[in-house]
């Protein structure tokens, strides 16, 4: 059964993959926020384990985020908030 921690980051990993797909719609003014949050999730998503990965040495995904369920919620927040903007956005264009 998946932590309370576990589905607010498939949660954000699905959002992220929404505005991803809508990124040459993000307004500039939006741009910041979205580099922000970005960056501030960039622990979540599949490719952060190559990264450290060394040749010949068992690799396991570690997770560097080490703050609170309320604040992977409030990511969860801002993400659908900044979604909901780029969306109106996009209908605008």
């Amino acid at each position: 059964m998946p932590t309370d921690a576990q589905l607010l980051i498939g949660k954000v990993l699905q959002i992220k993959d929404k505005i991803s797909a809508k990124r040459h719609c993000i307004p500039n003014e939006l741009q910041t926020e979205w580099n922000a949050l970005d960056k501030k999730t960039a622990c979540f998503e599949s490719t952060a384990i190559f990264k450290s990965a060394v040749k010949g040495q068992h690799t396991s995904k570690q997770l560097s985020y080490s703050g609170s369920v309320k604040e992977l919620s409030g990511l969860v927040s801002r993400l659908n908030a900044l979604n909901e903007e780029v969306t109106v956005a996009q209908v605008k264009h």
